[in-house]
This record gives C-alpha cells, structure tokens and sequence, in this order.
C-alpha cells in the first residue's frame, strides 16, 4: 500500500499536538500541585509566625501588666503638722503622742533625759512629733531590721541630744539652778520627780491648744 507523504505529515502533526496537549495538561497539574504544597508550607509558616508573634505579645502585655516593686519610701510619710489642725485633729495627735511618750518613749528610751514639763517646749514637742512617726514606721511589720537601727543610731539620738539642750534649765531649785524655767515641786500636792510623765498642767495645756483651733469642716 503507497503511503501519501501528506497524509503521514498531517497524522504526525495531529499526534504531536495531541502529545503536546496532554504534555501541557500534565505540567498544568504539576504545576497547581506544587503550588498548592507550597501554598500549604508558607501559610503553615505563616501560621507559625503568627502564634510565635502573639505569644511575644502575650508576654508583653503580661510582663507590662505586672506591679512593678515599689521602691523602699525614704521616711514614714507626711509628719503630723501642727499648725494646720481642726480640733478633732489636734486632741487625736495630743493622744497619740502622749500615748506613744507614755508607753513608748519615757520608760524604754528617755528616762535619764525626761522632764515633766516636757510638753511645754514646743520645739521638743515638734521634734518628739516626727520621732514618734519614725518609731511606728520602723516597727511595721513589714519593715527591714534598718529601719529600727536608723532610728536607734541616727534619730533618737540627735532628739535626745536636743531634750538635754532644751531642758537644762528646768527641774529642782538647786545650787546649780537657782531659778529653773520651770520648776519640779518637791513638796505638796504637786510634789514631781525628774522622771514623772507630766507636771499637773497638762490637762489643761491640751485643753486650751484643742479649744483655740478651727472647728472640723460639717460632714
């Protein structure tokens, strides 16, 4: 049988498109598969990404969220000021001063030094003011063993030192003190010892320095 070089050339033709169709049809699907993994790798990768990027800002946001350590204070706070009281004020910072001299100050610390008009030096009473803060401040319960020791070596002295100075002049007629500042009766009903809490006018000084202050603003 003659063959038709013709029809030979147009049979391989239509197979080499036909060959060529499939070849494009498979590198096609190929080509959609691998994009398709790839795809599926980034958006894994992505994904990592995106849970590593918000447990950092998780961390963050809870580090942030944190108290941050308040620093130590350096004193007690605001000392009582006498000079700005109402009279509620004033009687509440006379008991807790006294109360704090009487239990506190006089018979652990102060004995030697003590004077019963002690009350009546108002830089004294000024002074014993902040040193009383500063004693409460440093025996809270929370407080370092620094706190005590400051006030043992730093503050309590330096006060001390200033009742010596301030109260020389007052206690019994003597040669030494003919005429004290103010006199320890050592006779009578008043009769007082270097060592007793308050002379018999206290009452009466706490009384006048209550009642000459402003009335407390009406609730």
């Amino acid at each position: 049988m003659k063959v038709d070089p013709a029809d030979m050339l147009l049979a391989l033709a239509r197979d080499l498109s036909e060959t060529r169709t499939t070849l494009n049809s498979g590198m096609q699907n190929v080509v959609e598969r691998l994009e398709a993994l790839e795809g599926a790798e980034y958006g894994d990768a992505i994904a990592g990404l995106r849970k590593l990027l918000g447990d950092v800002v998780a961390a963050v946001q809870e580090l942030q969220a944190e108290p941050e350590e308040e620093e130590e204070p350096d004193g007690p706070g605001t000392a009582p000021d006498w000079t700005s009281l109402d009279k509620e004020q004033c009687q509440e910072l006379w008991d807790w001063l006294l109360t704090w001299c009487g239990k506190i100050l006089l018979p652990v610390y102060a004995r030697e030094v003590w004077r019963p008009c002690w009350f009546r030096h108002q830089q004294l009473r000024i002074q014993l003011t902040w040193l009383c803060a500063y004693w409460y401040w440093a025996y809270e319960k929370t407080a370092p063993p620094t706190r005590a020791a400051e006030w043992h070596t730093r503050w309590w002295p330096a006060v001390e030192k200033f009742m010596k100075a301030e109260l020389k002049e007052c206690g019994y007629v003597s040669e030494s003190l003919r005429e004290p500042l103010h006199e320890i009766p050592q006779e009578g009903d008043d009769a007082l010892d270097y060592d007793d809490f308050a002379d018999h006018g206290l009452t009466d000084w706490v009384a006048k320095d209550v009642a000459r202050r402003p009335d407390p603003p009406k609730k």
